[in-house]
């Protein structure tokens, strides 16, 4: 009788081992923890890795870019409010393809906000359901991010910046928007 209590302990014991062993089914880091627990909403280390990705055209300064390129001004502004920004351009013959590569390799990163200004944002969603399964928070630049799917509201950014007169604009509201996610507020405005 002894001997099966053993047997069936031993069992048991292995059975609860490798039921435990099962693992996330993506690469993702820890979620972000949400202040209002229905979505991701900051609260991240002040030098955290900031994902950006970016159309083509923002490599290139614009005629109100004032010399810099979009991509670089966005760069400079994360790193001096102290992120640890990661800057991705789509390519021009297949953009879409390239975001959707940059936005699963920012969230396997461990980027705990990205800001998109998407090509095709219909092409987006897996990705950013994926951002969002991650806790990663999705800001929109410029046109936003349809909500699409059955659950909640949908797969869509989390917060959006618009559209500005200028790039310098843009960059400097963009990081105002991630230096309140980084303190866990939800941003004004937009």
């Amino acid at each position: 009788m002894l001997l099966r209590i053993v047997a069936a302990a031993a069992v048991l014991g292995a059975a609860l081992t490798l039921t435990g062993c099962q693992g996330t089914t993506t690469a993702a880091p820890t979620p972000v923890q949400s202040t209002d627990l229905t979505s991701s909403d900051g609260g991240f280390d002040q030098h955290a890795v900031v994902g950006v990705v970016l159309l083509h055209a923002a490599a290139t300064p614009g005629t109100t870019s004032g010399g810099v390129a979009l991509s670089d001004r966005l760069h400079d502004d994360l790193t001096a409010a102290g992120f640890r920004p990661d800057v991705r351009v789509a390519g021009a013959s297949d953009p879409a393809t390239d975001q959707r590569t940059a936005l699963r390799a920012l969230v396997r990163a461990g980027a705990k906000a990205i800001l998109v200004e998407a090509a095709d944002p219909s092409a987006l969603t897996g990705e950013i359901q994926v951002a969002h399964d991650a806790g990663v928070v999705i800001v929109a630049l410029g046109d936003p991010l349809p909500a699409s799917g059955t659950g909640g509201d949908g797969v869509s950014a989390d917060y959006r910046v618009q559209g500005m007169d200028s790039d310098a604009a843009t960059a400097a509201r963009a990081t105002a928007v991630v230096e309140s996610l980084q303190r866990g507020e939800k941003p004004t405005g937009d």
